[in-house]
């Protein structure tokens, strides 16, 4: 995950994404933005599913849609670099992106 240190949701712990380029595979941008938001090369493995925002909507922003795919990487959490892998949700946290990853087993959420 990334800590967003800019716009709307700035402070907030995230799962990488970005907006797909037209024309440009799924997988190609998978892999595009975690070169860019991590700093890593990445393989994206199996689609897992979409994240929808209504805390967005609610809150007068857009409405937007993530497509999340599993990948693997070697990563050791360091909240202080701004970039970590986590059991557990760091906070704060999108609630959607909170609930997604607990529903996929990839969390253990306790909030």
């Amino acid at each position: 995950m990334t800590k967003r240190t800019e716009g709307p949701c700035s402070g907030l712990w995230h799962i990488p994404g970005g907006t797909v380029r037209f024309g440009e595979p799924l997988v190609a941008a998978v892999e595009r933005v975690a070169s860019m938001e991590l700093g890593l090369e990445i393989k994206a493995g199996p689609l897992l599913g979409y994240i929808e925002y209504p805390s967005h909507y609610l809150n007068g922003l857009d409405s937007p849609v993530g497509i999340a795919f599993l990948c693997h990487v070697d990563l050791t959490a360091d909240a202080s670099s701004g970039r970590g892998w986590f059991t557990a949700p760091p906070d704060p946290m999108h609630t959607e992106q909170v609930d997604f990853l607990t529903e996929h087993g990839l969390l253990v959420a306790d909030r």
